[in-house]
């Protein structure tokens, strides 16, 4: 949900603004299926996905009731190349691809929708305060020594054994 979203950006020090700000880098890339595949299928797929772009997701994900997890899709629909704030406009269309992309539009906080809704209108000041967000994420210590540690994995916590 929204505010275990905002909770994990507050721990390290960014703000709710930073958040919005810096989900923006979404307006470039792609990701795997598997990563939002949860969104599409099932008795009740999720309601924020507007119904054209949710019938296009399941047949680019879907072979038969099998769900291709490598399949590679844009995070932004409307210029996929591009860095711009089209990735706020397609939030406000339910077009966001990421189920936490969606939520900072579909059920967010008021500052969260107010933000994306700034955005759509307001381009350079995006890229204003994606400069600034991004030199403060730049700026945040990383965990050292045994407080952290270089996964193996970026998608799991390194595991050890005791011998």
């Amino acid at each position: 949900d929204i505010s275990t979203l905002i909770s994990k950006f507050k721990d390290v020090g960014l703000t709710e603004k930073d958040m919005v700000t810096l989900s923006g880098a979404h307006t470039i890339g792609k990701a795997r299926c598997a990563t939002f595949s949860s969104r599409l299928m099932g008795v009740q797929p999720d309601s924020t996905i507007q119904t054209e772009y949710l019938t296009s997701l399941q047949q680019l994900c879907t072979q038969g009731f099998v769900i291709n997890n490598n399949t590679l899709a844009a995070l932004d629909l409307e210029t996929p190349v591009t860095f711009d704030n089209q990735y706020y406009a397609n939030l406000r269309s339910g077009e966001g691809l990421l189920k936490t992309d969606q939520l900072l539009y579909s059920n967010g906080s008021e500052t969260t929708r107010e933000l994306v809704e700034f955005y759509i209108q307001n381009q350079p000041a995006f890229f204003e305060n994606f400069k600034t967000s991004m030199i403060k994420m730049g700026n945040i210590k990383p965990l050292t020594g045994t407080s952290g540690e270089i996964r193996r994995n970026c998608k799991f916590i390194n595991s050890y054994s005791s011998a």
